[in-house]
């Protein structure tokens, strides 16, 4: 069975344009970090790239069927004088949400951060594992 679990399909094809249309017209937008989906016999785990934040800025729930992750990464402050020669980091709201499969369980979802990286492990429902019964042999 295919799993989907992007609930935008387009998030990550536009980011750049949209970072480009809300530069020029001064609107903000979300950015849309990076992520890794993997499945194990367990559970699901997400890797979200998110550089540069403030653990307390980090906001992991679960709602209905879906995961969603929020931070926001502030601007650092510069002298009034300073002048922006390169400006390629994104800083604002960010956001990414995943459908969750059938098999997903909402009890036990943990969330760590570390070195940039946000890794949100799901547990799958106990009934949804695969169970091994042991066969008897009769004489």
């Amino acid at each position: 069975m295919e799993l989907w679990f992007e609930t935008n399909p387009f998030a990550n094809g536009f980011n750049g344009l949209d970072r480009f249309f809300s530069e020029m017209t001064g609107a903000k937008s979300t950015i849309v970090p990076a992520a890794d989906v993997i499945e194990d016999e367990d559970g699901y785990r997400f890797y979200v790239e998110m550089p540069g934040l403030d653990a307390n800025s980090v906001e992991v729930h679960a709602e209905e069927d879906s995961l969603v992750i929020e931070a926001e990464r502030k601007r650092p402050e510069w002298a009034k004088e300073a002048r922006m020669h390169l400006n390629e980091r994104h800083y604002g709201k960010l956001r990414r949400a995943f459908r969750l499969p059938e098999d997903a369980g909402q009890d036990g979802i943990r969330a760590s951060y570390k070195d940039g990286v946000l890794e949100v492990s799901v547990p799958k429902r106990p009934e949804s594992k695969p169970v091994r019964i042991k066969v008897e042999y009769q004489n």
